[in-house]
Parts: structure tokens; sequence; C-alpha cells
């Protein structure tokens, strides 16, 4: 594995995609201190985690978009011109997309989770249910980062996009009916159900699956120019 040339490729993404990031951290941790500061109101809570997960579903896009431009402007010959395998490409660019992403991910979840905890008023019962989504938040992101990379097609990326966002949906309608999660929404106190652990063991072996999927169809591939 030719590390260097990984670890140059990974920066060449984090360069490109500074500035969306870099805004994006900064916008969202900006409309959290706004729900904290009126106190802990669940609407105001409400609508801020909206903004927040409208910003994460748009960088994550952004993010992944720049591999579909690859192909449409014509780097992607050079990139592969280079002492690259299709490996290490492959890793280049799921460790690359998914830890830039990760970083702008985990500064926001957390944002939520001290909101949730130092805001007045707010039941801290919701933590383990915004863990949960934010999960499914990141699992739709690898959808888009497998189609991204395996299909290089925009179509076939903002499908994806689509589809996480409506998944996004209709699993947290899903999510609130189920007895172990919306029994303890109102809570006073953080309470870890066994449902919210299958929920959460479940998301991670999608993600799992969808990276190791990702490598096996590009192992396949005959042709990356």
């Amino acid at each position: 594995m030719n590390w260097k040339m990984v670890g140059r490729l990974i920066w060449k993404d984090w360069y490109l995609n500074r500035v969306a990031i870099l805004s994006a951290l900064t916008g969202g941790l900006a409309m959290l201190g706004v729900v904290a500061a009126l106190h802990g109101s669940l609407i105001p809570l409400i609508l801020g985690t909206i903004v927040v997960v409208g910003i994460l579903i748009g960088v994550g896009q952004v993010v992944m978009m720049s591999t579909v431009f690859e192909r449409k402007q014509q780097t992607l010959p050079f990139v592969m011109s280079l002492p690259i395998s299709f490996r290490e490409y492959t890793t280049a660019k799921v460790a690359g997309g998914l830890l830039i992403y990760l970083v702008l991910w985990t500064a926001l979840v957390a944002g939520m989770v001290a909101t949730i905890l130092l805001a007045h008023g707010l039941p801290h019962g919701l933590i383990p249910f915004v863990l949960i989504m934010s999960v499914e938040l990141l699992m739709s992101t690898c959808l888009v980062t497998a189609m991204s990379i395996t299909t290089e097609s925009q179509g076939w990326t903002i499908a994806a996009t689509q589809a996480g966002v409506l998944s996004l949906n209709g699993l947290g309608w899903w999510f609130t009916s189920l007895p172990g999660i919306r029994g303890t929404l109102g809570g006073a106190t953080v309470q870890w159900s066994s449902t919210a652990t299958v929920l959460l063991t479940a998301e991670l072996a999608a993600i799992a699956l969808m990276i190791a999927i990702t490598f096996l169809v590009q192992a396949r591939k005959k042709d990356f120019i």
C-alpha cells in the first residue's frame, strides 16, 4: 500500500473542500449557540436541529460530488496515471471523504448533545434518539459515498442523497414509534434501552457493509479512465 500517495490524495480532497467544511462548522455551532441562548425551548431546538441536519446533508453531498467531478473534468485519468492501485485510490476516496465529513459530523453531534445537557428545560432523554439519528445520517452519507465512488455518476449520487433524506424522515418517525425509544424521549435522565442498542448496532453494521461493497465493486472494475 502506497500510503504516501494515499495521504496526498486525501489532503487534496481536504484542501478542495476546506471552505465548505469551515463554513458549515461555523454556521452549525452558531445555530446551536442560539438554541442554547434561548434557554432550551423545544421549538428552537427542533428548528436548530433541522438546520444542522441540512448542513450535514449539504456538506456530505458537496464532498462526495468531488469524486464525480473528477470523471467529468477528466482529472481521473491523471490520478490513475500516478503510481497508485485501484485499492489505494478507493482507500483515499473513502477515507478522505469520510474523514472530512466526520470532523464536521462529530463536532455538530457533540454540540447537539452538549446543548441538550446544558440548556435548561430540555429532556435529557432525547440524547439516545439524537445519537441514533446522527448515526443514521452518517449511514446515509456512506451510501452517497459508495454511490459516488462506484458509479462516478452525478445522477446516481443525487438519487442516493434523496434516498438518504427520505429514509432519514421515515426511519425517524418509525424509531419514535418503538416503545424502547418513545418511552424515554421525555425523560429527565438519559435512558439507554436495548432497542437503542439494536438500532445503533444495525446502523454501524450497514455502514461497514456499504464500505465493503464499495471496495468489492471497485476491485471488479476494469477501466478507471
